[in-house]
């Protein structure tokens, strides 16, 4: 009776492992199921590109010192004391001190060939101070007046000016939202035209952006020691404006 009881228990452990066993494969089979309908069977893709113009309201300007002397302590000096003068015009005409930033500082030797060699001749130092000119929207006249006080006070590097935005994502989100209602338009106006009904959209991504400030190139008055005729005409830039795009894809269900 004892062995009958045992042999019982065996069988009934079995059954139980064996109904355990079945319990996960179908837990499985539904959780398989449940991930492979989240992706529809019939689908469309459409890109579209959104454009929003805008007038720049930030201005980046790069202006520089270069010196030379015959050694690299006199070079720096006189490199040092260009560029201040150079700060303090700049902020005299309300720059704030967070806007204004030493981009670049270096002082290397000048080499002349000789006597079938090298040789130093002298040093040059250069140092680079990138403003940020805010408000250019309403008007450019400090953009134009930091400009001429710089080549005045000492600037002899004048490295362009670049236009860009303070609140760039604002104008990037607009793009955004303008190119997913075209996706939306055209993935609608294809699908009637095949007899099919546009479902839920599936997924999106963007595919590419552009909107990055615009360097434009500018000529220093040669008054300030770069060449020339010696004019006395004062700077005058002109904004402008600049195009922000999105370009997104977006994949529709169609049912």
């Amino acid at each position: 009776m004892k062995d009958i009881n045992q042999t019982l228990l065996h069988v009934i452990g079995a059954l139980i492992a064996v109904f355990l066993v079945l319990a996960v494969i179908d837990k499985a089979a539904v959780l398989n199921k449940s991930l492979t309908s989240g992706k529809p069977d019939n689908t469309i893709s459409m890109s579209a590109e959104g454009k929003v113009a805008a007038k720049p309201d930030l201005a980046i300007v790069n202006v520089g010192v270069l010196t030379t002397a015959k050694t690299a302590k006199a070079a720096q000096d006189e490199n040092n004391k260009n560029i201040n003068q150079v700060t303090e015009a700049v902020k005299k005409l309300g720059i704030k001190d967070e806007d204004i930033t030493t981009s670049n500082f270096s002082i290397y030797p000048n080499y002349v060939y000789t006597n079938n060699r090298n040789e130093v001749d002298g040093y040059q130092a250069n140092q680079t101070l990138t403003v940020k000119i805010h408000g250019i929207d309403e008007s450019t006249d400090t953009l134009n007046k930091v400009l001429d006080a710089a080549v005045a006070s000492g600037s002899n590097q004048l490295q362009g000016v670049s236009f860009g935005f303070n609140d760039a994502d604002n104008l990037r989100q607009q793009a955004r939202t303008q190119a997913l209602e075209k996706a939306k338009q055209k993935a609608q106006e294809l699908a009637s035209q095949a007899g099919l009904k546009l479902g839920k959209i599936v997924s999106i991504s963007e595919n590419s952006y552009s909107g990055y400030p615009t360097p434009m190139p500018y000529a220093a008055d040669s008054k300030a020691g770069m060449g020339g005729g010696g004019s006395e005409a004062a700077a005058s830039v002109q904004t402008g404006s600049q195009d922000i795009t999105a370009t997104m894809t977006v994949i529709f269900e169609v049912k």
